[in-house]
C-alpha cells in the first residue's frame, strides 16, 4: 500500500496536486480511482460491490468512491481532477 487510507491523507495528497491535475477516473478500471491511486489498492465501483470488503472502507471512503462512480453515469469514464474530488469529499 502506497498510502494508508485516511481522509486526512487523502485530502492532503489531492490539495498537494494543481486542481486540475487528473487523480483518477470514474468506472475505468478498479486501480484508476482516485482513492486506487492515492493506496495503491484496486477499488472497484460500489455499486458492483468494492474489492476491499464493504466493512474495511471506511464510510467517507464508501461515499466518495460512489460519487465519483456517479459521475460516470453508466458507460462514461470521465476524469477526476484534484479539484472535482475535493468537491465530492465537501472540501
Amino acid at each position: 500500500m502506497k498510502n494508508k487510507l485516511t481522509r486526512t491523507g487523502f485530502v492532503k495528497w489531492l490539495r498537494a496536486k494543481h486542481p486540475r491535475t487528473r487523480v483518477g477516473y470514474s468506472l475505468n478500471g478498479m486501480y484508476s480511482c482516485p482513492l486506487a491511486k492515492f493506496t495503491g489498492v484496486a477499488v472497484g465501483p460500489v455499486r458492483y460491490g468494492a474489492l476491499w470488503e464493504e466493512k474495511a472502507l471506511p464510510e467517507w471512503a464508501r461515499d466518495f468512491v460512489q460519487a465519483v462512480d456517479d459521475v460516470g453515469g453508466t458507460n462514461a469514464s470521465p476524469p477526476i481532477t484534484a479539484k472535482q474530488a475535493l468537491a465530492l469529499l465537501g472540501e
